[in-house]
């Protein structure tokens, strides 16, 4: 028996029978353990896909696949493969501490210990000074590139592209290779990013941390 099953039978023990919580726990922390993540962050992210329908978290694509009165049922894929399918009472969703007091009780040792959760945002959501967001938009316009000098000496070529979703539209700084790999059209999620202020508008910059995907 692993650790983690030895535990589990123990929790199992102690409340006598297998409760809808006690399930969709179940779920988290072996999904949580199988990839390595922090399985409070992983919960933030079941959230943000029933919010949002679908969410990026790591490695996983999460998807609200279905929505009843009182649960809603996620798919959980990596790359094209199914990690897993289950459903979680919405009273979980709306309010989260009784399922994460439950996963402090388990020894965080054995997953991941990552910062925290970047949170999607809609364009008309921005504002100076937010960090470690997430935004998925089209992009409309590139503007050549030019090559700029950077307080270090470095020098570097950059484009301060404009991205849109529904909601309105906003510049991204993009250096070097950044710039070469998306195209007029291309629906890219950019992830940990920031919002700073240029010419009185706020900009969106990425940092060493972030990451930006064709969707």
């Amino acid at each position: 028996m692993t650790e983690l099953s030895g535990i589990w039978a123990h929790e199992e023990k102690t409340r006598g029978r297998a409760s809808g919580k006690s399930k969709s726990l179940k779920s988290i922390l072996l999904i949580s353990r199988k990839y390595g993540l922090d399985p409070a962050l992983l919960m933030d992210a079941l959230t943000e896909a029933w919010r949002n329908k679908i969410y990026h978290y790591r490695s996983l694509n999460i998807s609200c696949r279905e929505v009843r009165q009182d649960s809603v049922t996620f798919l959980l894929t990596n790359e094209d493969k199914v990690v897993s399918q289950f459903p979680m009472k919405l009273e979980l969703l709306r309010d989260q501490d009784s399922l994460k007091t439950l996963i402090g009780n388990f020894p965080i040792s054995n997953y991941a210990k990552t910062n925290p959760l970047p949170r999607e945002r809609r364009i008309d959501e921005l504002r100076f000074g937010m960090k470690r967001i997430s935004v998925v938009a089209k992009i409309i316009d590139i503007p050549p590139k030019k090559l700029v000098t950077t307080e270090f000496g470095n020098q570097l070529y950059v484009s301060n592209v404009r991205i849109a979703d529904g909601t309105g539209s906003i510049r991204l700084s993009l250096w070097n290779g950044q710039i070469d790999e998306v195209h007029v059209g291309d629906e890219v999620r950019v992830e940990n990013c920031y919002v700073a202020c240029f010419a009185g508008e706020p900009q969106l910059r990425v940092g060493r941390n972030s990451r930006i995907s064709v969707v």
